[in-house]
């Protein structure tokens, strides 16, 4: 069974979180800690894990969708081996039910018989401490998963620091997220169909209105596609917008 955690502001005083931002956000602005793995190289140094998975996710058709992310400590498999257990893994809904808090669970926890309980075994986890993160009116969800193989627990301490960190986590690598969708990621595959049309028609310099008629729509609802597609692909102007869509879609 998921734990939550206690309240963060009891056990992290002011004056140390300060301390703690003010070494992450230089070290983030540097080009070569700004990726997952500086940041999870940096988070290493002040909570205790052996393996870790910061990575964004698309929530569609009821599951999570696993888009970009890096893992530390893990197998190059693990990410495709849990996209085979996911609709069994307790700590998706658990997480995702409260956004911002962290959750903790021992493999011990698990049913003793199942495919969930030999994933873990087959990676070696003891122990997860996972915290998700939703961006608003977006399909996106960031997450943050440290892992043990060690039969201690993560305690109030690690609950309350990974709670207070993971937006400023997020917001380090913000940047980088925004450039594009992750290497290998179709941006036309994360569209839906009529999200599709509207990114294209807009990257071929259509207005509003031009749109809304093309596609026999209202502007507002084209307005709410474009927004979807924004977020979607993690982009922020028409410029970036229309390099994915349309370049892909040149190449078909």
């Amino acid at each position: 069974m998921a734990h939550s955690s206690s309240s963060s502001e009891s056990c992290i005083p002011a004056a140390q979180l300060g301390a703690l931002l003010l070494d992450l956000y230089p070290r983030a602005a540097a080009p070569e800690a700004s990726a997952a793995g500086g940041l999870l190289d940096w988070l290493a140094g002040h909570i205790a894990f052996d393996a870790a998975w910061f990575g964004r996710s698309v929530f569609a058709a009821g599951r999570l969708e696993p888009r970009d992310g890096h893992t530390r400590g893990l197998a190059p498999d693990f990410v495709a081996d849990w996209c085979r257990v996911r609709h069994l893994d307790p700590m998706v809904a658990a997480v995702m039910a409260r956004p911002g808090h962290g959750m903790a669970m021992a493999s011990h926890e698990l049913p003793p018989m199942g495919a969930l309980r030999a994933f873990a075994s087959d990676h070696r986890l003891d122990r997860v401490l996972s915290v998700m993160l939703h961006a608003p009116d977006s399909p996106w969800w960031t997450h943050l998963s440290l892992y043990g193989r060690e039969a201690a627990s993560f305690g109030a301490r690690e609950h309350a620091l990974l709670e207070l960190l993971m937006p400023h986590l997020v917001s380090a690598q913000a940047l980088r997220l925004r450039e594009a969708p992750a290497p290998g990621v179709s941006a036309l595959a994360v569209l839906s169909r009529r999200e599709a049309e509207v990114a294209r028609l807009f990257g071929e310099g259509h207005s509003y209105k031009m749109v809304a008629r093309r596609l026999d729509s209202s502007p507002a609802t084209v307005r709410h596609h474009l927004r979807q597609v924004y977020a979607k692909l993690g982009v922020t102007s028409k410029v970036q917008m229309a390099r994915l869509v349309c370049g892909e879609a040149a190449q078909a």
